[in-house]
């Protein structure tokens, strides 16, 4: 009897499978600062069309943006991460969906934070074991919205189709990262106008993480 095939699910982490308290308003205000000071960016600059992820990318196209800027801005961010990570929670029925679910997917993380902080944060709420991979920012070069760390992914699987896979996380970067990889995307407990505003339509809209299994 051949086996089925097996599928696979990309996740978000922060706010998808984790309740962090992360605060990336600050975040990107801090590093947005920082980047001003430098004189790397703009000053009036629409930072609301930005996130953190994205805003360091268009400081990256400034012949400015070296290596000590970008050291500095890593600091900024890894330590507002990290304080946010303390005491991570999970998601309501996050663990009972991932048993439910690792005899029939491949299932992985693909995160914009550190890969250090991913996994200790997955170890500390006791579902690392879930995954067969966990991609951070430095796995995937560049964060999303960038489709890099979803290629990055499915290079480990070449026997799946693209049709094999979904993305399920909160925001619009997750959203965009999907449809720039050609898969499908589940919108969690998202912004709907604001996944409208940025041209990305999701397979569907979940509330509650059990609500997955209907597109699975």
């Amino acid at each position: 009897m051949v086996p089925l095939k097996r599928r696979g699910i990309i996740l978000d982490m922060d706010n998808t499978i984790l309740r962090s308290r992360i605060d990336f308003k600050q975040i990107k205000n801090e590093v947005y600062t920082l980047l001003v000071r430098a004189g790397i960016i703009e000053a009036d600059l629409p930072l609301h069309e930005f996130t953190a992820s994205t805003l360091i990318e268009h400081a990256r196209l400034s012949a400015m943006f070296n290596g000590e800027i970008e050291q500095a801005v890593w600091a900024v961010v890894t330590e507002l991460e990290q304080a946010g990570m303390k005491d991570a929670g999970l998601e309501p029925g996050v663990a009972a969906l991932l048993m439910q679910l690792q005899a029939d997917f491949h299932l992985t993380i693909l995160t914009n934070n550190s890969y250090t902080a991913a996994i200790q944060a997955l170890r500390s709420t006791g579902i690392e074991m879930y995954f067969d991979h966990v991609i951070g920012r430095e796995q995937a070069v560049t964060m999303k919205p960038s489709p890099q760390g979803i290629h990055h992914i499915l290079g480990h699987y070449p026997h799946l189709s693209k049709e094999d896979w979904l993305s399920v996380g909160d925001a619009w970067i997750d959203g965009k990262a999907a449809m720039k990889a050609g898969i499908r995307f589940i919108a969690y407990q998202a912004n709907q106008p604001e996944l409208e505003r940025r041209g990305i339509v999701p397979l569907g809209h979940i509330d509650e993480l059990h609500q997955l299994l209907h597109y699975l």
